[in-house]
């Protein structure tokens, strides 16, 4: 999801509010899914690192597993809906990150 970004929203991909209350758009609530599973993986890689027990470790690298499967799902879902526009990179753009990234660790 680096590379991607959202699209800026039109009227039906807003939030909307009326008498009833907000009201969220598919995309509203994929996005805070995404986020969601972001966020929990970050905790899962920190309780990786502390588990005590090497099953726990194992049980807790499962998950983020799975979760990381879900990431990939919704953000499928995301793009096949429009919500993200990924640019793939050419060649020139992947030689010039490399450069810059391999000057900064020369």
């Amino acid at each position: 999801m680096a590379q991607g970004q959202q699209k800026g929203g039109n009227q039906s991909n807003q939030m909307v509010i009326n008498g009833q209350g907000m009201q969220y758009t598919d995309r509203d609530i994929l996005q805070v899914c995404l986020n969601e599973t972001k966020h929990t993986a970050e905790s899962l890689n920190t309780y990786i690192l502390e588990a005590c027990s090497d099953q726990l470790r194992r049980d807790y690298m499962t998950v983020l597993g799975d979760l990381y499967s879900q990431q990939k799902q919704l953000f499928d879902v995301m793009q096949q809906k429009g919500y993200y526009d990924v640019k793939n990179a050419n060649a020139q753009d992947i030689s010039q990150a490399a450069s810059k990234f391999s000057s900064q660790n020369g």
